[in-house]
């Protein structure tokens, strides 16, 4: 169903960059104004030029693109002559536990949903997307890479990445967070060969990238009908993915929990009673509460440190669409009983964070959700449903500067 192929990537010529750490950084949409200021300081050719450029209104955009044919015309950057896929594991700890997330970043045909090959489970927001267009028009290139999982019980590919990669990748880099970052260039055709024909009956579920997805379906599109094309085989028709599988012990998809500032003039008693009429409501000590949630079920955090509310689903003819905990969230709270537009929500993937937020008495609540499966995801979204903005949490992040693929 999915064409998958290498690309001739461009990417940081290991000749002129000194230490890659210098040069990497977190994805765009996590990157705070300080982060960024730190980050343009950290080094001249540091990634954050290009994709968070400090220009002013649309001449960032311009901004970018001229440092990033700078840096190629200076071999700052280097331009691949093969086509090639680039395998990138991340080495990390959660719970204790050592996990390496494995993938590799690649050429994807570009789909619309309507074919359900590439599978969308978030819903986006214009503003975002619009960002990313200018910035992939200035630079005609994909910046960063859009994050998508398959499923493959049998780890066919990861078996044969294994078996082919080097002792010493292109960079080996250990960021801020503890997350060791490497990757690899392989260009054999043989191989590519293989991962695209093992592929080719997957659809791909988008993890993380919703917005610059989208943005490549309206470059391509924009592109069609600038050069009188509908199809073909033109670098518009692709856009950069990273691929992981979802049966992987590395991937981790972690909740992104509401901290709500304001219940709109409603007590928490009163939140409690009307949430009473469609979930059974459970009083349950603090460390009870916020463990072993399940997939239909989600914990709410008050002012009280020593109790916390667990709300489960009390019928099967809920209103959702769909029964995951984020899902009947949104559908049966946020659009019956506490405003969301209004409710001053705050989101996130921290627990500590939400609890410290109720507890200084800067939000009223927190809605703690369980953690997610790649299997539930798939089953949402074939449905042709898209579950609400800032669901899942893909840890830990793909770092931008990894490699960059050209449009023309």
């Amino acid at each position: 169903m999915a064409t998958v192929k290498g690309f001739r990537g461009i990417r940081y010529n290991p000749e002129k960059i000194e230490d890659f750490g210098d040069v990497l950084a977190p994805p765009y949409d996590v990157i705070n104004a300080k982060e960024q200021d730190d980050l343009y300081n950290k080094d001249p050719h540091n990634v954050i030029r290009l994709i968070l450029s400090k220009g002013e209104d649309d001449s960032k955009y311009e901004e970018a693109a001229n440092t990033f044919r700078n840096w190629i015309e200076s071999d700052i950057l280097t331009n691949d002559e093969e086509p090639s896929i680039y395998p990138y594991y991340q080495e990390f700890e959660d719970g204790g536990n050592k996990l390496t997330r494995k993938g590799f970043l690649a050429a994807v045909k570009i789909e619309d949903f309507s074919t359900k090959k590439i599978l969308p489970h978030e819903r986006t927001f214009p503003k975002h997307k619009r960002d990313r267009l200018k910035l992939n028009t200035a630079c005609k290139a994909n910046m960063s890479p859009v994050f998508s999982v398959y499923s493959d019980p049998e780890i066919v590919i990861e078996k044969l990445l294994d078996a082919k990669l080097t002792d010493e990748p292109i960079f080996d880099v250990t960021n801020d967070d503890g997350v060791r970052n490497k990757l690899w260039r392989i260009s054999d055709p043989e191989v590519l060969t293989l991962i695209a024909n093992h592929l080719e009956d997957k659809s791909f579920l988008i993890a993380d990238g919703h917005h610059r997805y989208e943005t490549a379906i309206e470059y391509r599109n924009i592109q069609r009908e600038a050069n009188g094309v509908t199809a073909g085989d033109k670098p518009y028709e692709y856009v950069m993915m990273f691929l992981s599988n979802a049966e992987d012990k590395g991937l981790i998809i972690n909740p992104t929990h509401r901290a709500v500032k304001s219940l709109g003039g409603i007590t928490l008693d009163e939140l409690l009673n009307r949430l009473g009429e469609e979930f059974n409501i459970e009083k349950l000590p603090y460390e009870e509460g916020i463990s072993n949630i399940g997939h239909e079920e989600f914990t709410i955090l008050t002012k009280d440190p020593q109790f916390v509310y667990r709300a489960s689903v009390k019928n099967n003819d809920i209103d959702s669409p769909n029964r995951m905990a984020v899902t009947l969230l949104h559908n049966n709270v946020f659009n019956k009983i506490i405003d969301e537009d209004n409710a001053g929500i705050l989101y996130t993937k921290f627990l500590d964070e939400a609890v410290d937020l109720v507890q200084n008495g800067d939000y009223e609540v927190a809605f703690i959700l369980p953690e997610l499966r790649a299997s539930d995801i798939f089953d949402v979204v074939l449905t042709g449903d898209r579950m609400p903005q800032k669901t899942t949490y893909f840890y830990p992040k793909i770092l931008s500067g990894l490699v960059f693929n050209p449009l023309a």
